[in-house]
């Protein structure tokens, strides 16, 4: 049974975008303060959507929110937009919009909660889309882990899970073996976003993942595998078809199944064109 699209569906690609442009408005419209007035002035609008313990306990509890969308200069938003579009544009094939915004939402609040666990009643604001950005790290690493990065220094290529379990051990290093001393990043927060990310991901495909940093647990012989079990999802197929050649069923069934998952915005242009031979096909066309 071919699964129906519903209607139009919103793009992982849009949703990027669109978060992007939500960052970059709130950036221009709430600027951080600048002046020592703006600084000592509590009741100054962009206190109001940073994170705080006071805040929260003062009732703003949008700022668990808001915080993720907050930035304090231009290079902390310029940093974090890059991150958000190199990263989100290697979900953007394999996950729609919507899900793509839960996977932000899920991993800034886990960020911003453990942040706030481990710093309540301290005077820090926290503020910025790290907690989500590596939340959509902790995605890409489970679903496109051999996807590989240019380093700068060293310039050698490193796979995406490599990179996102670095930046995990540099996080933890920095946070829990610089004696106590603050050194102005939320490590805390990174870590929860990773941790947020990579239960959503979890939830979300189950057992079909093409790379899990827990060992799976293995079928004993005899054993029939759970359904779903394996990574048969991201397992994709070549689609290298050569003009005139018949189209097989089994790609015919991952892209299906990829569509019923992700949406059919999520499908590659070599995806479209063999989805498109393929209706042909079984109308007797050539």
């Amino acid at each position: 049974m071919r699964p129906s699209s519903g209607g139009q569906e919103l793009s992982g690609r849009t949703m990027i975008f669109i978060l992007i442009g939500i960052n970059i408005f709130l950036y221009l419209i709430f600027p951080a303060p600048r002046t020592m007035q703006q600084l000592v002035d509590p009741d100054f609008p962009y206190y109001r959507l940073v994170l705080s313990s006071r805040g929260i306990a003062s009732g703003q509890i949008w700022q668990l929110v808001t915080a993720m969308f907050m930035h304090a200069d231009f290079y902390h938003i310029l940093f974090n937009m890059y991150g958000l579009y190199l990263f989100g544009m290697l979900l953007a094939p394999l996950m729609n919009g919507y899900k793509i915004l839960w996977l932000y939402l899920i991993g800034g609040l886990s960020g911003n909660l453990i942040f706030l666990l481990f710093n309540w009643g301290n005077p820090f604001y926290l503020m910025g889309a790290s907690g989500a950005l590596f939340g959509i790290m902790a995605a890409v690493a489970l679903l496109r882990p051999n996807v590989q990065f240019i380093m700068l220094l060293p310039p050698i290529p490193v796979k995406a899970k490599t990179l996102v379990i670095v930046y995990a051990v540099i996080e933890l290093l920095f946070q829990f073996g610089n004696g106590g001393q603050s050194d102005g990043i939320a490590h805390l927060a990174h870590l929860g976003g990773l941790l947020g990310g990579y239960l959503y991901i979890k939830f979300l495909f189950g057992p079909n993942l093409a790379w899990d940093i827990l060992p799976r647990r293995r079928v004993r012989p005899g054993e029939t595998p759970p359904p779903g079990a394996g990574p048969r999802m991201w397992r994709q197929p070549d689609f290298t078809v050569k003009p005139g050649s018949k189209i097989k069923s089994q790609d015919i069934d991952y892209l299906l199944d990829k569509i019923s998952k992700t949406g059919i915005n999520s499908l590659t242009p070599e995806e479209t064109e063999i989805l498109r031979r393929a209706r042909e096909q079984m109308r007797g066309k050539h």
